[in-house]
């Protein structure tokens, strides 16, 4: 596997952890798509490791475009409307 596959794999799941984290400390996001992310960064490795250079590089950056739509997304109002 080449390095830089590597280091940009690692560098995705720690954007993806650390957002969930912040996330986590304003609100209660969806998990599921923080583990996508992790799974395509697992999956690629694999792509990667087994010589689909291309496989690899289309899920990183697939996965690095559903990061920045994650980062993009604004925090969810708590404010619930209690009139019946």
């Amino acid at each position: 596997m080449a390095p830089s596959f590597q280091l940009f794999s690692i560098m995705l799941f720690i954007a993806a952890l650390s957002l969930f984290i912040s996330r986590t400390r304003h609100e209660n996001p969806p998990l599921l798509p923080y583990l996508v992310v992790a799974w395509v960064c697992v999956v690629a490795n694999w792509f990667d490791n087994n010589g689909s250079d291309l496989a690899a590089i289309v899920l990183l950056i697939s996965g690095a475009f559903l990061i920045l739509h994650l980062a993009s997304e604004p925090y969810r109002d708590d404010i619930e409307d209690n009139s019946n």
